[in-house]
């Protein structure tokens, strides 16, 4: 499992260099009217750099010692988890960003992480206005958003 971190923290911070090299290109600042092009992006690039960092330290501290895929239950792991992000991705198209922050919430805690009904609800709803807010409100980025939206069915 060692090989494998290391080598995904390497493309990782490859990947988030460029974003922010990107970044720095179209314009990361704060204007008058709201952030640049690259603003989000900026910071996206800088979190992914530090967590990939983090990644690549401590896989260089570790010691090889764990086979996490060679068992079933690593393998259903993996598959579960790869399973959520795609209906994410899908949903993003059809039911727009908040919709499918919605459900990919309640269904990933839900599911992956076994917790109780109402830890579930209450971490999807605030995951999702925090999106909503941040990204709507704060920075005003407008998000895709599904057809139901249009019709008033949803506060925010």
């Amino acid at each position: 499992m060692k090989k494998g971190e290391l080598i995904t923290a390497v493309i990782s911070i490859v990947i988030s260099l460029i974003a922010i090299i990107e970044a720095a290109r179209l314009g990361f600042g704060w204007q008058a009217d709201g952030p640049e092009a690259g603003f989000a992006l900026f910071w996206l690039g800088v979190l992914m750099l530090v967590c990939s960092a983090g990644i690549l330290v401590n896989a260089v501290r570790s010691k090889d010692e764990e086979d996490f895929f060679v068992s079933r239950e690593g393998m259903m792991e993996a598959v579960r988890i790869a399973f959520t992000s795609f209906l994410m991705a899908i949903g993003i198209v059809y039911m727009g960003v908040y919709i499918s922050t919605l459900i990919y919430s309640a269904l990933f805690s839900r599911w992956l992480g076994k917790h109780r009904w109402r830890t579930v609800i209450a971490f999807s709803l605030i995951t999702t206005m925090a999106v909503f807010f941040g990204m709507e409100k704060g920075l005003k980025l407008p998000l895709p958003k599904s057809i139901l939206y249009q019709k008033g069915l949803f506060f925010f």
